[in-house]
Parts: structure tokens; sequence; C-alpha cells
């Protein structure tokens, strides 16, 4: 599983643009039967449809050709790719439940995103999915809902959580409070060779990760059990922050008890004013997945971890 390619993006990079980060990628796919991904695949928010989706094409049409005929790609959108069912979600009304399988001609443009994938079996389903019976993954753009101001670096604001349906949440997929927040670009491409002052990065970084860690862990919770999602594990994307990491409090990423265990799968963005000059193994760091083996067991592990930041960005 991978999520937040935001391919087509205005801002930092798509990493998965450049030979090094897409081959590794590529490679690990030889691996698994299945690619899940996980929201903000395109990025239909920051710049205009035809140019993302132009892009995504492109990268798209590698990991069908790579997958080929006997595996399958599982397509979820996000918040930054939520055109993709934006009319069709609309029409579902308060009939969207935690799990739909979309028609691949849901919109024009998930129409070509699926046409990209044409070598493998593709299935789009939003806003969540159940991977096993005990296995559930979303973008995770609902925890939103429960951080204030309305954004993924909000404030936690613990209230009684009451059952809703998937249509509750639905607002968050386009609001937009420009937010300064790995989702929205921090630095266009070209300003990534720019000198940055060498506190700039691990600052914002930690800063990030002590809001993520405090106040999205616990919306993510909300969401779950607002939705009666009942799982022992759960996969998000949409914070861009990979995890848990060795050096994690396991604690915080579960729910009561230990269960359910919570994952994300990072981003696949190089922003340089949260990973520069920071090493392969900082938590923002592009290039994160979830890995499940075949003993049903969920684990995050970073693919780009041994390449260089000027590795990541290089276009030869």
């Amino acid at each position: 599983m991978i999520s937040d390619l935001h391919l087509g993006q205005g801002g930092g990079v798509s990493v998965l643009t450049r030979p090094r980060p897409l081959a590794a990628l590529l490679d690990a796919l030889d691996a698994h039967d299945r690619l899940v991904l996980l929201g903000d695949t395109v990025e239909l928010q920051e710049t205009h449809g035809s140019q993302s989706l132009a892009t995504a094409e492109l990268v798209l049409r590698r990991i069908g050709e790579r997958l080929g005929e006997h595996k399958q790609v599982l397509l979820l959108p996000g918040n930054h790719d939520h055109w993709l069912v934006r009319d069709w979600s609309a029409r579902m009304g308060t009939g969207l439940a935690r799990e739909n399988l979309v028609p691949p001609d849901a919109s024009p443009q998930l129409r070509r995103l699926v046409s990209a994938l044409s070598d493998t079996n593709v299935e789009i389903h939003y806003p969540g999915v159940w991977l096993d019976e005990r296995t559930w993954a979303t973008h995770g753009h609902y925890l939103n809902h429960y951080l204030h101001p309305v954004s993924s670096v909000g404030v936690h604001r613990p209230a009684p959580t009451a059952s809703a349906r998937p249509a509750s949440f639905e607002y968050v997929a386009s609001h937009r409070t420009g937010e300064p927040h790995l989702s929205e670009g921090l630095l266009p491409e070209r300003a990534i060779d720019r000198h940055l002052p060498s506190w700039l990065a691990p600052l914002t970084s930690a800063l990030l990760d002590r809001q993520m860690r405090r106040h999205a862990l616990p919306a993510m919770l909300a969401v779950i059990s607002a939705l009666g999602v009942d799982a022992d594990q759960v996969i998000f994307g949409h914070v861009h922050r990979r995890g848990p990491r060795a050096r994690d409090d396991q604690r915080r990423w579960a729910g009561p008890g230990g269960r359910p265990r919570l994952l994300n799968t990072g981003s696949w963005r190089y922003e340089p004013v949260i990973v520069r000059r920071l090493d392969g193994r900082a938590p923002y760091w592009p290039g994160g997945a979830v890995s499940i083996g075949a003993d049903g067991q969920a684990h995050s592990i970073g693919l780009l971890e041994n390449l260089s930041e000027r590795e990541l960005v290089a276009v030869a």
C-alpha cells in the first residue's frame, strides 16, 4: 500500500516521476500480489487536471505493465483526487457505506486513470476497503473532521464519538483551509536547490511530527469508532508520516487495549522544508509503504531510505 503520490502536483516533487524512486517501487511490486493506491494518487486540487492526469498516466502505465494481468490494483481516492468520485459520491448521498465499489466510468478523470492501468486488474473503492476480514484501509481525510481548524494539522477536539455515516464526513474532501502543510506544496520544484537554513527542516519536521502523534492519531481512532470499523489493523494515508517506526511509542499507534493497530503509509512527495538535510529514515522521508505478508500482519516499510536527496529528485 502506498499513498499521497500527488502526481502532477504544484509544489515539491512527486518522486515517482523520477527514475530511481520509480524503479524501487516497481522492484517492490515483484514480491507482492496486489498494489493499493490509498488516495491522493493524482493532484487535482493544486494544478490543472489535464496536466496532472497526463503525468499520472505515464507513471501508472509503468505500474500496470509491471504488475501484469495476474495481479491487481485497488485504487482509493483521497481529498486531493476526490474529483475522481465527487459526482458519484454526491449521488450516493446517505447510501455511501464504509466500503463501496466505484464504477470505473464514475468520472472522465477516473476513466483515464483506469485506462492507464489496463495491463492489470483494477478495482476502485471509496472511502475505504476491507483488505481481508481483519484489515481495513482508507485514505484518511475524514480525520480532518475531528481537528480544529478543519485540516490534517489541527488540534484534536476530544468529544463523545457518535456513530456516523460516511456522508457526514464528505465535506472535508473539498474543504480548503490554505493550511501550511505537506499536502499544500510548501515549495515549488524550482526552489529545491535553493539554500535553506540548516534548522528549518528539522524544526518543521519535529513540529509536524508532534502534531501528528498528539492529534492526528486520536482523530484516526475517532473516525474508526464513528464508522463502526471492527478491525485488528487499520491503514491510513493522508498525513504523509510513515509509521509506526521502530522508535515510535507503539501505544499511541493503537486503540484501547491495543486494538486496532494503526499504520500510516507515508507519502511519495519530497518537501525540502521538511526533509532537507535529513537522512532517509526521517519520518516524512518519501517512499513509505505498508506491506502485508502471508501471515496477514501489516508492516511499515521505507522503500527509498537508501537514496540521497539528489537521487530522489534527479531526472536522469
